[in-house]
């Protein structure tokens, strides 16, 4: 829970919501709040996820209670984890440093983006003894998709997060009308010393001319040749 002096008390995830499209300018928060063409997509992720239920159970001593799990081995203080986003330094200056110290208080895995705006050597500094993994999109460049993961893997980073359902970037209607472009002086950090650098209004075509939209199961097996 919040409790800033100069801002509303923010009780929830929806408060915090409504809070960043306060204080976000239009295109970052709907950059980062947007899903691609008519959203059905993510009005149905959220309609899926509120069919859960919680099952209670009466009568049971709950005086001690522990929220603690492991997520494929790894020991986490509670069953959330921080997804894969790109260039949180359009929100914040410290962008995926600050995420990942908060995660690191939090006591949970902090997955860092591929397009992310501070690099896989900062992030791993900023919480050194805190658990990270490393989302990875997989680039026709072979060079630089075993570059980024021999980085993820010197810097401590225990897991490879593989993005599979994006063999191409879906149109984003809302970027294209609030015309996005990535703010000045903030990059795709990780690809900087091998690509030249994208701004957002060039994101569609780097996707479409880098990516590779061909992955297959060969792939994998080629991807776990390359760590353990």
């Amino acid at each position: 829970m919040s409790t800033e002096s100069d801002g509303p008390v923010l009780a929830c995830v929806d408060d915090f919501e409504r809070r960043a499209e306060e204080l976000l300018p239009r295109m970052v928060f709907d950059y980062y709040a947007g899903g691609a063409g008519e959203e059905w997509t993510l009005r149905e992720n959220r309609a899926a996820f509120a069919r859960w239920a919680l099952r209670p159970r009466v009568l049971v001593d709950v005086s001690s209670r522990d929220l603690s799990t492991s997520v494929l081995d790894t020991p986490v203080a509670l069953p959330v984890l921080v997804a894969p986003t790109a260039i949180h330094r359009m929100a914040h200056p410290e962008g995926e440093v600050a995420t990942a110290r908060a995660a690191a208080r939090a006591g949970t895995i902090m997955t860092l983006s591929t397009l992310a705006s501070a690099t896989i050597e900062e992030v791993a500094a900023a919480a050194p003894a805190a658990a990270r993994w490393f989302q990875l999109y997989v680039h026709r460049d072979r060079a630089l998709t075993e570059d980024l993961v021999a980085r993820a893997v010197a810097a401590g980073y225990g897991a490879i997060v593989l993005t599979v359902d994006t063999p191409m970037l879906g149109i984003r209607d809302r970027d294209t009308r609030n015309r996005y472009t990535t703010p000045e002086g903030i990059t795709m950090a990780n690809l900087a010393t091998r690509l030249p650098q994208v701004d957002g209004s060039g994101l569609f075509a780097y996707m479409a001319e880098r990516h590779e939209a061909g992955l297959s199961w060969t792939d994998i097996e080629w991807l776990r040749s390359l760590s353990d």
